[in-house]
């Protein structure tokens, strides 16, 4: 079988996902690939292909309308260069038969410079004793008979040992040069691990089972300090996701492990994370689970350094299912791959405005001084659960803004009827606003923004018919009307 469609046929079993990492394309490889056809130069410039990050830019430029063959060219170039050699038809070869495997090129591209087959040793048989043929005027003194060396049947005599003692030696030393030349031939391109390498001990590691999770040395992936690559936050408890990592062997608690058969170890470590209601629970109280190709795996005790055996072309997520919302991020790149709630996840979801403004309603009756409203914005801050309840969209957050205001007659905060708060875009476009009480600690006017939101204007306008109370004891009423007055609201 050919070699790009020894690929495809890869590709057809595991996913596309085994052409995304070099590791994972070596160990495919070794474990599946015919042998024979694709020889271990060809196999290293595949996983060069991949791991110096050529076929991802040949893959970006046919998603921009590039021409395959134009894009195979210019690619083929660097990846020669990259590799520090000059073969620019052998680096297009390989980037055409991985992009035939992913269905973006068709054959003609993969054939048209494709490297020639490995030489072939065949022995040549000895040649035939020639006979002479005398021509017709030679007289014959006896009968026709080939040439041959002196019978060497008499193997009695010292010339005979000398002979083949000299052959022996002979012999001996050109199997060694011809030893040489094929290690110098193939030891330049073939990295440790490679196909057809003998493997390395095993010793006394032990083997961890394709979808299982296993606890680890703490200084297997922690060493120093490392920036988290992925959060899940939630209502009461968060996670912290660090050092993701592919490893071929890890040392473990009791002693080194290894990853059964056709499969990898993947490596993380967990950390306290964020929640909305403080304080947060620490990770190792959260129902953290692992899931391997779609297959739940309860995480053990131990930690907070993990690793976990996946199959060649699987996924791996830690997953975490509380409070209705089943959130994930995936161990090969910490992309969120569940209903994850983003809001929580912001280092700022608080800040202060501290504004304050002067507000003079007007209405269709006289109105004494003390109608004119001393304005005070406070704290604005982001959230996502209402009591035990979350929004419907985890893209989505509360954003509550503390506004109130006193009158010259009474130095009691007062809040603003709900009609008469908006929060606008940049555009003009309204947010929808809620009213959350009692369910929620204060009473501030709610919006539902973004989850990324990081700017808008708080608007306080509105027309109402209020009740007033007359000079002589009764009550009366007016059209009041607050007029347009605007807060710039930023959360950084």
């Amino acid at each position: 079988m050919e070699t790009h469609h020894e690929l495809a046929a890869l590709v057809a079993r595991l996913g596309p996902a085994v052409l995304e990492d070099p590791l994972d394309l070596r160990a495919a490889f070794d474990d599946r690939a015919p042998t024979g056809r694709t020889t271990d130069g060809q196999v290293n410039l595949l996983v060069d292909a991949i791991r110096l990050g050529v076929l991802a830019r040949v893959l970006a430029q046919l998603g921009d309308g590039a021409q395959p063959g134009r894009a195979l060219d210019a690619q083929a170039r660097r990846l020669a260069e990259l590799r520090g050699g000059t073969d620019v038809d052998a680096a297009r070869w390989a980037l055409a038969a991985l992009l035939f495997a992913l269905g973006r090129v068709n054959e003609a591209e993969v054939v048209v410079r494709a490297p020639a087959p490995p030489l072939t040793l065949v022995p040549i048989p000895p040649a035939a004793t020639p006979t002479v043929v005398p021509d017709a005027g030679t007289a014959l003194a006896a009968p026709l008979l080939p040439l041959q060396p002196p019978d060497v049947r008499d193997r009695s005599g010292p010339n005979w040992a000398l002979a083949v003692l000299l052959a022996l030696v002979l012999a001996f030393v050109a199997g060694l040069g011809l030893v040489a030349v094929l290690v110098s031939r193939g030891d330049g391109d073939r990295p440790a691990g490679s196909r057809g390498a003998a493997p390395p001990p095993v010793d006394d590691a032990q083997v961890v089972a394709a979808g299982t999770v296993v606890a680890t040395s703490p200084s297997t992936a922690t060493g120093t300090a490392r920036a988290p690559v992925a959060t899940i936050a939630g209502r009461t408890g968060g996670v912290r996701v660090s050092g993701l990592r592919l490893e071929d062997r890890v040392p473990g608690k009791d002693g080194p492990l290894v990853a059964a058969p056709r499969s990898r170890l993947r490596t993380f470590t967990l950390a306290d994370g964020p929640c909305q209601e403080e304080p947060c629970r620490s990770w190792s109280a959260l129902p953290l689970q692992v899931v391997v190709d779609g297959r739940s795996v309860a995480l053990p005790a131990g930690g907070p350094s993990y690793a976990v055996a996946v199959p060649i072309g699987a996924s791996a997520e830690l997953r975490l299912d509380l409070d209705g919302y089943d959130q994930r991020v995936s161990l090969r790149d910490g992309a969120a791959t569940g209903r994850n709630i983003a809001v929580l996840t912001r280092p700022d979801t608080r800040t202060t405005i501290g504004a304050d403004l002067v507000l003079r309603p007007t209405a269709d009756a006289p109105l004494g001084p003390d109608a004119v409203r001393a304005v005070h914005v406070g704290e604005a801050r982001l959230f996502f659960f209402d009591g035990s309840r979350g929004l419907r969209d985890p893209a989505r957050a509360y954003l509550a803004v503390d506004v109130t205001y006193t009158t010259p007659d009474d130095g009691r905060a007062r809040r603003f009827e709900l009609a008469d708060l908006h929060l606008e875009a940049a555009d003009g476009t309204a947010y929808p606003r809620r009213d959350l009480t009692p369910d929620t600690p204060s009473d501030d006017t709610v919006f539902i923004v973004p989850a990324t939101f990081e700017s808008g204007t708080l608007v306080i306008e509105g027309t109402r018919r209020v009740t007033t109370r007359t000079s002589r004891g009764g009550t009366g009423s007016v059209l009041l009307t607050l007029p347009r007055t605007t807060v710039r609201v930023r959360m950084d």
